[in-house]
């Protein structure tokens, strides 16, 4: 019946009543980020979604796609035919070879309709590769044959491909990610989309001109994480120039701090505008000054929005480890002047208190540096 690639989701299969909009979000996201692909068409059936494939089918290229997409458990390259015993023993002696490693055969009889239990077509088809000179051992198998039993077909495999695992971007909602160029914001927007979050992005930054952002490794990372959403994001870019003016009022200490404050207002203000549902940090505890709870607690008390900061527990070498995973790492350590640069103080507070920020900000008129720098911002589509 043809060549097709059978992909499994995990969590997906537990929403109960809810399922089928997950599935369908899913099914969406493969449509996407498979555009410009030649294949036949994209079924549901039974807890699996089926890739029928045709003669122009690029497998390895729609292989390396898969694999960037979240909601996906596992996948495999499969040989259809019909459901039937003499069919499947056939098929399977067709598209095996006899290289001397030995074997194990696994059925997943999902029509239960079908007349042979998973363990008799297990010992059906073992028997016939077994007169046909093959190994054959279940305990430790070189090579494991899966064969899935549909309603219209039977489904032969004889690898299994890992997803990403987690749920379908676009299936839990919109967030705004502070990105700063460095190692962490990029791993805690890719963390977000694992858990179905589609996300955007705003950057502040110290230049004369947005277009040395839109040029910058800001947009490389963004390009990259896209891959793994299926789609393009927003980018905000505002300036931080009227804070910066302000920066001997504020002393080297307590300045971090308050610059995290006015990033995170301003990202409030963006979100509530735009629908986003939260903001997302690439905040590490302790990792940095900024960073202890003290800070982290009179930082986000400006927020009147959740924060959600999913490396925060993460040691470094974890969070390095995903970035190079993901692919972001290599462009995040590329050399690039960031707001952070600037406002590092060699001994910064480690224990900011709320009322020390508060009257800081109102020693410098924050509300009205806000003003002035929203009236800057700028949206691209990346």
């Amino acid at each position: 019946m043809g060549e097709l690639i059978t992909v499994h989701y995990g969590e997906l299969a537990l929403k109960g009543t809810n399922r089928s909009e997950f599935e369908n979000i899913l099914i969406n996201n493969i449509k996407k980020a498979l555009s410009g692909e030649s294949y036949e068409k994209i079924e549901k059936r039974q807890l699996r979604i089926l890739i029928h494939l045709n003669t122009q089918s690029n497998v390895d290229i729609i292989i390396k796609k898969l694999k960037t997409i979240f909601g996906i458990k596992w996948f495999s390259y499969a040989i259809s035919c019909k459901p039937d015993i003499t069919e499947i023993k056939d098929t399977v002696l067709q598209h095996i070879q006899n290289d001397g490693k030995t074997i194990k055969v696994q059925t997943n009889r999902a029509d239960k309709s079908f007349p042979s239990t998973s363990m008799e077509i297990n010992k059906l088809v073992g028997q016939v590769l077994y007169e046909n000179k093959f190994k054959i051992d279940v305990k430790n198998p070189e090579v494991r044959i899966s064969i899935e039993i549909l309603k219209e077909r039977a489904n032969i495999f004889f690898d299994k491909i890992a997803g990403l695992g987690g749920l379908p971007v676009g299936s839990s909602g919109r967030v705004l990610c502070l990105l700063s160029g460095g190692i962490d914001s990029p791993v805690a927007a890719w963390l977000m989309m694992k858990r179905g979050c589609t996300v955007d992005y705003l950057h502040v930054h110290p230049f004369a001109s947005s277009e040395e952002v839109k040029n910058s490794k800001i947009s490389e990372l963004i390009k990259k994480l896209n891959e793994f959403s299926q789609q393009s994001s927003k980018l905000f870019i505002l300036p931080y120039h009227e804070l910066y003016k302000k920066t001997f009022e504020i002393g080297n200490r307590n300045e971090l701090v308050v610059f995290r404050r006015f990033v995170l207002s301003i990202a409030n203000i963006i979100a509530k505008e735009h629908g986003y549902l939260g903001i997302v940090t690439g905040d590490n505890l302790a990792q940095v000054a900024s960073q202890t709870l003290q800070n982290l607690s009179t930082t986000n008390e400006v927020s009147t929005l959740p924060v959600y900061r999913p490396v925060l527990t993460y040691d470094k070498e974890e969070i390095i480890d995903i970035a190079k995973k993901i692919e972001t790492y290599e462009i995040s350590i590329k050399s690039y002047r960031d707001c952070c640069s600037l406002v590092a103080a060699k001994h910064p507070a480690t224990k900011v208190k709320l009322e020390d920020a508060k009257e800081i900000e109102e020693k410098i008129e924050i509300n009205k540096i806000i003003e002035k720098t929203m009236e800057k911002e700028e949206i691209i589509n990346i």
